[in-house]
């Protein structure tokens, strides 16, 4: 059995060479014009971006008056002052430096009295004193660092308060080391309460009955010694704190009208506001 028609074979003498050859030109052809365009449309793009960014850059440095200093500084800033640009009538444009504002310091009196006080205290704590040691040894010396004078211990924290040993020496000399702790001494030697004010006291008879923080309070508060007189002949001295003292005396409160208040039944009801407040409504 013959393979006769299992497969077509195509017959030589119909087979067109010039057809042939035709077809194969024109199909590479094709082939050869797909990367070419694709290059044409890719050039054509980064030729407009080009373009683009080129146009974007003129117009900003137009709009900057072509320097490019401004143009830094609309961009990341600058350390002077701003400036503001308009555009008159005419077309013209206005640059208008904006100065900077200052801001001035608020100082406040109160602030100052505290700034003064902190600064004082430290002059006072940097002063120079000797070691401790020195101290103690200098006490001794001057026959201060013993019984019925001062003790080891109190003689310390003098020394840590910063107290010199001249104004335990001036103090002693007044016949006040004896009835003074170390606390009270430290505390007058602070507040700039002269000897001879704490001499008011003792001839008053008020420094063993009023603790050194009243009579620190009364020093910077001008309290007369009249006034206190006054408190104690009514008997209002040991009754009263420092704090209602004082702010009876500053607002002029009187000794006969603590005793209408107590004639009232109101007096241990009020505190020493209610009493300035009434003192003044009656008085005024």
């Amino acid at each position: 059995m013959t393979q006769k028609g299992r497969f077509k074979k195509n017959n030589p003498d119909d087979f067109d060479l010039d057809s042939y050859i035709e077809e194969q030109a024109q199909g590479n052809q094709s082939k050869q014009q797909i990367p070419l365009n694709e290059d044409t449309h890719e050039t054509s793009f980064w030729k407009n971006a080009v373009l683009g960014a080129a146009l974007a850059c003129t117009a900003f440095l137009w709009y900057h008056d072509w320097s490019p200093v401004q143009a830094y500084e609309s961009v990341f800033g600058s350390d002077e002052a701003p400036t503001v640009i308009a555009q008159g009538q005419s077309g013209s444009r206005i640059v208008i430096d904006i100065p900077e504002i200052e801001i001035p310091e608020i100082e406040i009196p109160e602030q100052r009295e505290i700034e003064r006080a902190i600064r004082q205290e430290l002059e006072r704590a940097s002063a120079t004193l000797p070691s401790v040691t020195d101290y103690l040894v200098e006490l001794k010396d001057r026959g201060l660092l013993e019984d019925g004078k001062l003790s080891a211990f109190q003689a310390r924290q003098l020394h840590q308060g910063g107290v010199p040993i001249s104004y335990i020496v001036d103090v002693d000399n007044a016949g006040y080391l004896d009835d003074l702790n170390f606390v009270a001494i430290t505390e007058f030697y602070k507040n700039d309460i002269p000897l001879d004010y704490l001499e008011q006291f003792e001839k008053a008879g008020y420094l063993d009955r009023l603790n050194f923080v009243a009579i620190s309070e009364f020093y910077k508060n001008d309290v007369s010694m009249e006034y206190l007189n006054n408190l104690d002949q009514a008997g209002y001295l040991d009754e009263l704190s420092f704090v209602y003292i004082t702010e009876y005396y500053k607002n002029g409160v009187t000794t006969e009208f603590l005793d209408q208040l107590k004639s009232t039944g109101l007096y241990n009801d009020l505190s020493f506001i209610d009493v300035v407040e009434m003192y003044k409504d009656e008085n005024n």
